[in-house]
């Protein structure tokens, strides 16, 4: 994001876990006016700079003592696979707390790690997932928030709950968010290996509008003869600083067999068909995701279903030209690799009837056409 930015997701499902707080800083004498610029670091306000084993650093306060609530300040993380949640040690134990805190999200089942980091941070972690550990997400037309509420108790057999924090992450939806935060949608990964470099994972899926952020949901997408189909696809893990994502090739079959010889090329050769107008590129070999658009159309036939396939390639801008130059005339020729395909579908058109979805076997709905007189003639012209 963006963050998240959602493929995997680290999952926490720890039991609730306790902590001991143990402060190994003794007191130590000082002089104040040798404790100036003593720290290689500004201590916070609730923190002191002071002498510790021979070594100046800082320190929870000695004389820090406050019962206001409020004024703890948690800091937050909000992360591409985690929420952290980090509380100033010192603003605890000025709050009262003991040397054993428990602490458990809204999900009592589903406890985060606790952990101590330098600078006497209380860092509490949950995975950015919707459900985990009582996750609530909500989404509006801009960003996806995950909300939750962090419970601290003093003691270890709990009566009453001391301080609870509620807090929310707000992510900027974008192409790997909005899969990341939809419930079922149609998507389709491929695991690709590059010698030397590591595994890496790409992602294509169907949305439904032009920002790719409300992907289409369920096991078939429906869409009337004049919707404009936009299909996103994202390298969603691997070394981003590197590699560019490029289509290669993407063509529609009325059955899912990527292999039928029926086929109706929309990206060739890493360039769009010319000859369909409502074909629109708007990014390919340039970054990490590649997206293009086409108005929906069915086959001429007993054909009421359409399955896409994309050729990817991950391309090294370092070594390799990556951005398709498509001003030239085309090589017919086409090699495609099968292990390097994804595939999205079935796609139908709306009012028609989905037999034979799981095969992609023809329906007996008849003769259908999504261009009457343009998608015929075009089809022929760049089969094979």
């Amino acid at each position: 994001m963006p963050r998240m930015e959602g493929s995997g997701l680290l999952w926490l499902t720890l039991a609730s876990c306790l902590l001991t707080l143990v402060s190994a800083e003794q007191p130590v004498s000082k002089d104040p006016s040798t404790v100036q610029d003593k720290c290689e670091e500004s201590c916070r306000s609730e923190e002191e700079c002071r002498l510790h084993d021979g070594v100046w650093g800082c320190f929870c306060r000695q004389d820090l003592n406050s019962s206001d609530v409020h004024s703890l300040q948690p800091q937050l993380d909000c992360g591409a696979k985690e929420i952290k949640v980090s509380l100033g040690k010192c603003q605890l134990q000025g709050l009262g707390f003991g040397e054993e805190v428990i602490a458990y999200l809204r999900d009592r089942n589903c406890s985060s790690i606790l952990q101590w980091e330098e600078r006497n941070w209380l860092s509490v972690t949950s995975p950015a997932q919707a459900g985990a550990c009582g996750n609530i997400l909500e989404r509006n037309q801009t960003h996806a928030i995950y909300s939750n509420t962090f419970y601290l108790v003093n003691n270890f057999i709990i009566r009453d709950t001391i301080l609870n924090i509620n807090f929310q992450c707000a992510y900027p939806l974008d192409m790997k968010v909005s899969l990341q935060t939809a419930l079922q949608p149609i998507v389709s990964s491929l695991n690709i290996s590059v010698d030397g470099e590591g595994e890496f994972i790409v992602r294509m899926a169907l949305f439904q509008d032009q920002n790719y952020t409300s992907p289409y949901e369920g096991t078939t997408a429906v869409l009337s003869v004049e919707s404009i189909l936009y299909v996103g696809a994202i390298l969603d893990t691997g070394d981003t600083s590197r590699f560019n994502l490029l289509l290669k090739n993407c063509y529609a079959t009325p059955t899912k067999d990527k292999d039928d010889p029926v086929k109706y090329f929309i990206i060739r050769n890493s360039c769009p068909n010319l000859q369909d107008s409502t074909i629109h590129v708007e990014e390919n070999g340039v970054s990490p995701e590649s997206r293009f658009s086409v108005q929906m159309f069915m086959f001429a036939g007993n054909y009421d279903l359409v399955f896409l396939h994309c050729e990817v390639h991950l391309c090294d801008f370092l070594n390799e030209q990556c951005q398709p130059s498509c001003s030239r005339r085309l090589n017919d020729v086409v090699a495609i690799d099968p292990a390097r395909v994804l595939d999205l579908g079935p796609i139908t058109r709306k009012g028609a009837q989905l037999p034979g979805v799981m095969s992609g076997a023809p329906s007996t709905k008849g003769f259908l056409l999504a261009w009457p007189m343009l998608l015929l003639p075009v089809l022929l012209a760049w089969l094979f």
